[in-house]
């Protein structure tokens, strides 16, 4: 038998994130889907979630047993995900979800790496230059990779700034090197 294709986890963020913005729930939502998200990586979560020999008002009951704390809609989206098997997609869809919320409140997530942690007033000028430049709120995320040597990496969702040692070594690299041949 043929396995349907799994739908997008950015439909099932978008159809999570219309409901949750019509009835002004987006901040549950948020809060349900992140548990979801990682409750996703759990083996046992997902064989119940998945399990075709468990019938689905099962699954439900279960379900609520466990988290009870679960919405009618966030309960009814994770039914759906999991009769069709894609409970691996959580992850995604709370992903996506983040990022429409964060659109609608003129949000934007930035995460800055660098070679050494930063300090509070580092963060808080970057965050400010950040906010100055894109003219959005800026939520940034730190992390350290000794191996940028200086300087840092930005990502604002698809873009990349690299303005660390490791990548202006690289361009030097690359300049000699066709110099030289």
């Amino acid at each position: 038998m043929a396995r349907r294709a799994l739908p997008s986890a950015k439909r099932y963020a978008q159809a999570a994130f219309d409901i949750a913005q019509a009835s002004d729930s987006i901040q549950e939502w948020d809060e349900q889907l992140s548990m979801l998200a990682q409750a996703s990586n759990i083996p046992e979560f997902a064989s119940l979630m998945q399990a075709p020999e468990i019938k689905p008002e099962e699954r439900s009951k279960t379900l609520e047993s466990v988290i009870p704390s679960l919405s009618d809609g966030t309960r009814n989206l994770l039914m759906l995900i999991a009769k069709r098997g894609a409970v691996k997609v959580l992850p995604q869809v709370y992903s996506r979800f983040q990022e429409l919320s964060d659109g609608a409140q003129g949000v934007v997530r930035v995460q800055v790496t660098s070679a050494i942690e930063l300090t509070d007033a580092d963060q808080n000028r970057i965050t400010e230059q950040l906010a100055t430049s894109l003219g959005k709120e800026v939520r940034i995320t730190t992390a350290v990779k000794p191996e940028l040597l200086g300087g840092l990496v930005i990502r604002v969702g698809d873009r990349v700034i690299d303005g660390s040692a490791q990548q202006r070594l690289q361009v030097l690299k690359g300049t000699l090197a066709r110099g030289i041949a």
